[in-house]
């Protein structure tokens, strides 16, 4: 499922990367060695593998943002 979603041309940019933050991490590369190869911190990389470790698929996902409840629903967009 994860080499899907990391492939998949119509998966949003930002899950491919995940997907494949945690598919290299898999491999056996270091949360470094996954940094340097994908453009990003090492934080980052701790995140995604610790969301993913947690809550498998479900966790590569964006979490609603805090702040006050939007004002226009999807229907009235």
């Amino acid at each position: 499922k994860l080499e899907l979603m990391a492939r998949r041309p119509k998966t949003d940019q930002r899950t491919a990367l995940r997907a494949r933050m945690v598919l290299d991490c898999a491999a056996g590369l270091t949360n470094t060695a996954v940094a340097v190869k994908r453009g990003v911190t090492i934080q980052t990389v701790g995140k995604w593998r610790e969301r993913f470790r947690t809550a498998r698929l479900e966790g590569l996902a964006d979490e609603p943002r805090p702040g006050a409840p939007r004002e226009i629903s999807d229907a009235q967009v």
